[in-house]
Formats: structure tokens, sequence, C-alpha cells
């Protein structure tokens, strides 16, 4: 009799400690998913901000490009339309042989007959460059530029 009590105690202790092992690696699933999706928000909510950084810059240098590379320095012009930047992982600007962790690009599209420019702004981590963070678009028309006004 007190054999068959014992070994029931022991299947007892068995069946408590594997529900308390399952509790625990579900717990532990949970906090790391929860981690990931913060530095995830965290990420993203600095990609919106230097996206509208860039547009803001955009459209108050009416599309000069150029004058942006000056504006964000240091900053790189891959062709005459596109400006690219390089974040380290604390989303501070750095060059991109500084161990960049994302990049934000802004493709520009000139003013033609129509009178609108179009940017394009791209945010991306570095290690997955085939999924941005964030894409803002961009619209302006530019006024015809003509005499003083009297």
């Amino acid at each position: 009799m007190k054999h068959s009590r014992s070994s029931l105690f022991l299947m007892e202790m068995i069946i408590a400690i594997l529900f308390f092992s399952l509790a625990s690696a579900v717990c532990i699933q949970l906090f790391a998913r929860s981690h990931l999706l913060s530095t995830q928000t965290v990420n993203q909510n600095h990609a919106v901000v230097q996206a509208q950084n860039l547009a803001e810059s955009y459209l108050s240098l009416e599309g000069n490009v150029a004058a942006m590379q000056d504006l964000f320095s240091p900053s790189e012009l891959t062709d005459e339309n596109t400006l690219r930047l390089a974040f380290d992982s604390s989303w501070n600007l750095c060059t991109a042989e500084d161990n960049a962790g994302f990049y934000a690009e802004l493709k520009s599209t000139p003013a033609e007959e129509t009178g609108i420019m179009k940017g394009e702004i791209t945010v991306y981590d570095v290690s997955t460059p085939e999924s941005p963070i964030y894409t803002l678009s961009v619209m302006h028309h530019t006024a015809e530029r003509r005499g003083s006004h009297e």
C-alpha cells in the first residue's frame, strides 16, 4: 500500500514538472516575440521620421537633390536623381563604409511638361533590402517662375 502511494506521488510530481516546463517554454517564446516586435516597432518609427525629414527637405528645396546632399552629410548621390543616406544601428547618420544598418533612398523624378516633381523615399534594413521598412511618395507642383511682381 505504501509503495503505491509513493509511486502515485511521484507520477503527480512528474506531471507537475512537465506542466511547468511547458508553461515556461511558452512564456519564453512570448518574451522573445515581444522583444522582436518592440525592435521592429522602434525601427519603423525611426524609418518614418527619416522619410518625413527627406520628404520635407525635398519639397522645401524644390527637388534639388544636390542641395539635399549638402544638407544631409554624409550622404551619397548614387546617380543624378538618387540620394542615399546611411544609418548605423542606432539610427545616426554614417557613411556606407561604417557598417551601416539602414539605408534611406530618395529617387527623384524631375518636373517636366506637367510641372509635377515626384519623389519616392524608401527606407530599408541592409540585411533585407527586398522588403522595405517604410516607403513614402511625394508629389509637388512646381510653380512657373516669372518676372518680379510690383
